[in-house]
């Protein structure tokens, strides 16, 4: 055969896959932008019920609830800043550990959640177990099997008052930056709420 013509077929082979590895690029950008759609309408739909609520303990606890629902996982924790002892407070808890855990203190410095109040950033932890920010403390003292993780700060201002911290999504899936983007909105929200639950305790105390 021609050298011409082979040089066509492997110009036109090479075209082909260049094609398909383009064309499934697109399908992975498409499906990600309408997970993202999808979760920003269900953020929608649960900030206007949060909104509603009077109770700010409630209020908080719906949050949390919310961002279970949006991001598809049954387990999640807020945790607030103890200031004078430097301890992580697990002060709202879902799922099936939520009444043992709830109220359990640890050291701020230790695990992704200690992590997320030092840098006051959003944190996605795939195979948290291979990971060396990640504190077994709590797997290893009420059982749990943590695989995955994804913690956002509370912050208002410059000030990280806790974490909002997701464990295991379902159906074997890993959390992802739409998620982390997601229950960063929540979280804000979360912040803004402490925020004005300080100043009225602040009020009562004058």
């Amino acid at each position: 055969m021609d050298t011409g013509v082979n040089s066509a077929i492997h110009w036109l082979q090479q075209e082909n896959i260049r094609l398909k590895k383009e064309n499934a690029e697109l399908k992975e950008e498409v499906a990600a932008f309408q997970s993202y759609l999808r979760g920003i309408s269900a953020l929608y739909e649960a900030t206007s019920t949060i909104a509603t609520q009077d109770n700010l303990y409630k209020l908080l606890d719906e949050i949390l609830y919310q961002a279970l629902l949006v991001i598809d996982t049954d387990h999640g924790s807020l945790l607030l800043l103890d200031e004078e002892s430097h301890e992580l407070v697990f002060v709202l808890v879902h799922g099936e550990f939520r009444d043992s855990l709830q109220g359990y203190r640890m050291d701020w410095h230790k695990g992704v959640a200690g992590w997320v109040v030092k840098h006051g950033e959003p944190l996605v932890v795939n195979q948290a177990h291979i990971d060396p920010r990640f504190s077994p403390e709590v797997d290893n003292t009420f059982g749990m099997h943590t695989q995955d993780i994804l913690a956002v700060p509370l912050k208002h201002g410059e000030r990280v008052m806790g974490v909002i911290e997701l464990v295991n999504k379902r159906h074997e899936q890993s959390f992802n930056n739409t998620d982390a983007m997601i229950l960063s909105l929540l979280g804000n929200f979360a912040a803004m709420a402490l925020a004005h639950l300080e100043e009225i305790l602040e009020m009562t105390d004058e």
